[in-house]
């Protein structure tokens, strides 16, 4: 069996940073070392997830992509410098889906679909979308891994999760080394089935 992991975080350029870049590359890399054991999953966009997935794919791990768009001609649209190559399977929005016309809303269904496919998920910075990622993850009792240190929503939740607490949720930790945070989303996922 492949476990199905999310790599959530930052899409949009704003994240530039060389480092955090390089965090999402180390983190796909040695994703990409357990290529027999998982699946990536992403939400179908740029940014921190497609330099973590782009990376794993090198090593032949799968990677899904749950996009916001319709289809693939949106999708090169959406987003035009990205190999598309690298997804093994990528799941689009229907049209049919309740206020198709906003991009929003159609993100968020995403996020609800690509986090409910996974058994885990990992944080890598992050905005709001990325904290709806991690709320979805944690309210459906999944395992969550945060890499710390790498800014945005990643760095807070340390704080968040000393604070909100709810019986049933998933688990979560955190660490700043990519490997040693993989492990240990792999060691609980490993115990729990």
């Amino acid at each position: 069996m492949k476990y199905k992991i999310g790599v959530f975080g930052s899409g949009g350029s704003k994240v530039s940073a060389k480092a955090v870049q390089e965090s999402a590359r180390q983190l796909g890399a040695i994703l990409g070392n357990h290529a027999k054991e998982v699946i990536i999953v992403t939400g179908g966009c740029t940014g921190l997830p497609y330099a973590a997935a782009q990376e794993a794919a090198k090593s032949g791990t799968e990677v899904w992509g749950y996009s916001p768009v319709f289809n693939m001609d949106e999708q090169r649209q959406f987003t035009p410098n990205d190999n598309l190559g690298i997804y093994t399977k990528l799941e689009f929005v229907s049209p049919d889906t309740p206020l198709p016309d906003i991009q929003r809303v159609r993100m968020k269904f995403r996020n609800v679909l690509s986090t409910a496919a996974c058994d885990a998920g990992i944080i890598i910075s992050g905005q709001w979308g990325s904290l709806n990622e991690f709320t979805n993850l944690v309210d459906m009792q999944k395992v969550v891994g945060v890499l710390t240190g790498t800014g945005g929503v990643a760095d807070e939740l340390p704080v968040l999760c000393e604070k909100i607490v709810k019986e049933g949720q998933g688990t979560v930790v955190f660490n700043d080394d990519p490997e040693a945070l993989v492990k240990e989303v792999l060691s609980l996922l490993e115990a729990t089935n």
